[in-house]
C-alpha cells in the first residue's frame, strides 16, 4: 500500500531521528537514543517515515565495512529506518534537502 505525504515530514526535509549512538551502537532504551542528522525519504503509513540517517560516523562502504575518513561522500552509505512522528523532529529552519544529500 501506497501512502501520500501528510506534510508533517515531506520527502527530502531536513530532520533528526531518535537513533542508537553511533559509538556504543547500544539498542537500550529507544528514549535515550540521541537526536542524528537524517532525511525524509518518503511517508510509509499513517504514522510512519522512510528517513536516511545521516551521520557520517555511521556511514559504511558498499562492502559493509565502515567508511573512512575523508571518503568521499557519493561513496558513502547510510542506514536507513522507519521511524514514527514521536521519534521525529524538525531540524533547522529552511533546511530541506534532497534524500542521501
Amino acid at each position: 500500500m501506497t501512502y501520500d505525504n501528510d506534510g508533517r515530514f515531506p520527502d527530502g526535509a531536513a530532520v533528526q531521528a531518535r537513533y542508537p549512538d553511533p559509538a556504543r551502537r547500544l539498542s537500550g532504551d529507544r528514549d535515550a537514543w540521541p537526536w542524528l542528522d537524517a532525511t525524509v525519504e518518503r511517508q510509509c503509513g499513517p504514522d510512519e517515515w522512510l528517513v536516511i540517517i545521516e551521520d557520517r560516523r555511521l556511514a559504511e562502504l558498499e562492502d559493509g565495512t565502515p567508511a573512512p575518513a575523508g571518503t568521499p561522500d557519493e561513496h558513502l552509505l547510510f542506514p536507513m529506518c522507519f521511524r514514527e512522528s514521536a521519534e521525529l523532529r524538525q531540524a533547522g529552519p529552511g533546511q530541506h534537502r534532497e534524500a542521501g544529500q
